[in-house]
């Protein structure tokens, strides 16, 4: 009986720290200045070049938040890293396009989506092995990857006007004389803003396309939509108080709510992953910095300081690992 104690006392005194520390995800946030990448802890704001002395745009990270793309042009053209926050940056080229890729979004931590032109159109590809996902005489461009892997989406004008595609099936309203602007897929559905009946506004679907919901009508330009982590709300900035600021609503367009009050422009929200708060990008400081605000809009708090235009707040999270070693996952 006592040695099943001790044994038991052991277990508890090994594995429950590990265990805790699993839970114990921390968040960071990645983004560019036009120039180079950064990268900062959250809780304790600290912002660092991410690629010492190297050029970097276009973040992006993969549906669970554990790995990153990016582009870096240099000398020798324009190279795409991938990245899982342990390991080292991998680079990677595509000779048959040189500069012409674009829209790189990770699949997993080495291999990504990305579109390259080649013989006057744009198509989707993978890129380990090289793949061509779409091949049709038309601009394919920013692929995304739905979190369960069984989707690509795609915006693409092969039909007159840009629609969204998933796995070569049109998501979009037919019907309709419209022009996709912005879009982002998660496991909730599909959230886009479209022109429509002479504006802007915000719809949801489901994964296949159906049931599309239109969820803003006012005469205003109404964009830049997020999913909550919990699928229940969409955050989005609006210019309908003429400057841009930022709101949240319900799927089924209930309890709109107002979150910036000011004369700035804040735009670009990002909801973590965690679902505890939402990046976004104001002015208000003289520069394009980025912020962190609870989801009802309090608890504004700057994040970085710099003179510099920063853009695409993009969320990354990580496990520190027990005793900053054992199951670490955090850079």
């Amino acid at each position: 009986m006592k040695i099943n104690r001790y044994l038991t006392i052991l277990f508890i005194a090994i594995f429950l720290p590990l265990l805790v520390s699993c839970y114990d995800e921390k968040l960071y946030l990645v983004y560019d200045d036009g120039r180079h990448l950064y990268i900062t802890n959250v809780a304790n704001p600290n912002p660092a070049l991410l690629l010492s002395e190297m050029h970097g745009i276009s973040p992006d990270a993969s549906p669970n938040g554990q790995s990153l793309s990016f582009i870096s042009d240099n000398s020798s053209g324009r190279l795409i890293g991938t990245w899982d926050f342990i390991s080292e940056i991998k680079w990677d080229s595509q000779p048959d396009f040189g500069a012409s890729i674009f829209n790189p979004t990770p699949i997993n931590k080495s291999s990504y989506l990305f579109s390259g032109l080649g013989s006057n159109y744009l198509d989707i590809y993978t890129s380990s092995p090289q793949k061509n996902i779409t091949n049709f005489r038309s601009m394919d461009f920013e692929p995304s990857l739905s979190p369960n892997g069984d989707l690509i989406t795609f915006t693409s004008n092969r039909i007159s006007n840009t629609d969204i595609y998933t796995n070569e099936r049109p998501l979009s309203d037919r019907q309709a004389i419209e022009q996709v602007q912005e879009w982002s897929i998660s496991e909730r559905g599909i959230t886009y803003n479209t022109y429509r009946d002479h504006n802007i506004d915000i719809f949801i679907s489901n994964l296949d396309g159906t049931n599309p919901i239109r969820l803003t009508t006012a005469r205003a330009l109404d964009h830049q939509p997020d999913w909550s982590h919990d699928g229940n709300w969409i955050v989005f900035s609006s210019l309908r108080h003429n400057n841009s600021e930022i709101f949240t609503i319900r799927k089924d367009r209930t309890e709109l709510k107002r979150l910036t009050n000011n004369q700035y422009n804040d735009e670009e929200p990002s909801w973590s992953p965690t679902g505890n708060l939402i990046a976004f990008v104001s002015d208000r400081s003289g520069s394009k910095d980025i912020y962190t605000m609870n989801p009802d809009g309090t608890n504004q708090i700057r994040v970085t300081n710099t003179l510099s235009n920063v853009h695409s707040p993009t969320w990354i999270k990580c496990n520190p690992g027990f005793l900053g070693k054992v199951g670490k996952t955090c850079p």
